[in-house]
């Protein structure tokens, strides 16, 4: 008797990578027309489509949407609407892995050893490795959602966690983008700002497992 479950299993996974691959290569291709579209277009819906699309697709790096944005629309909106959409790509992601791939993404994770450790951990203290996550530049930020995904990562954990994660990032570089029209050095200078912060953040980070290793 064939394993239905075992085949629509299997179905689930290739429909899921299809239509992440005609999207991948939709927003690839007219990645410059998207974000031009964006300068002429004030439909927030629309806006918040074109910021998921980036966030699930990363062809381009999305500070930059988000600076362009609040170039275009202010802190405000642009904050608003990029904070929307990345929270909606990165549960698309999260719910595509834990749906699609996780008892085999779950069962190579166990055979790494270091990896394995810090899976332990995160399962422990979710919302905190989420946070964290998130509030570091360097992290790329589908891996984090796929990692969630696979993992025993509550749900509503991973969406209040990201949702707030987000948002300081997303808020600085929307200012920044906004700042650009009056003052391109205010910008670099936010710019720089930020990524000083944030690298002094995590060099304190790595200085602080090393001690309790």
């Amino acid at each position: 008797m064939p394993d239905l479950k075992g085949a629509f299993g299997d179905l689930r996974k290739w429909l899921w990578l299809l239509l992440y691959v005609l999207l991948a290569g939709v927003t690839f291709i007219y990645r410059y027309e998207l974000l031009a579209w964006t300068d002429q277009n004030q439909s927030i819906p629309l806006l918040i489509i074109i910021a998921m699309l980036f966030a699930l697709v990363p062809v381009i790096p999305y500070k930059f949407v988000i600076a362009a944005l609040g170039y275009s629309y202010g802190t405000t909106t642009a904050a608003w609407v990029c904070w929307v959409g990345t929270t909606l790509a990165a549960l698309l992601v999260y719910a595509g892995a834990r749906y699609a791939f996780r008892n085999q993404a779950r069962a190579y994770l166990d055979r790494i050893r270091g990896l394995s450790r810090f899976t332990t951990w995160m399962e422990a203290h979710p919302f905190m490795g989420i946070m964290t996550l998130r509030l570091l530049p360097i992290v790329p930020q589908t891996a984090v959602n796929i990692y969630a995904g696979i993992t025993y990562t509550p749900f509503w954990v991973f969406m209040v966690a990201t949702a707030i994660g987000k948002m300081p990032a997303i808020l600085i570089f929307a200012y920044a983008g906004a700042q650009a029209e009056t003052s391109i050095w205010a910008s670099l200078l936010i710019f720089v700002g930020y990524f000083a912060i944030m690298g002094f953040v995590l060099l304190l980070f790595r200085v602080r497992s090393r001690k309790k290793t």
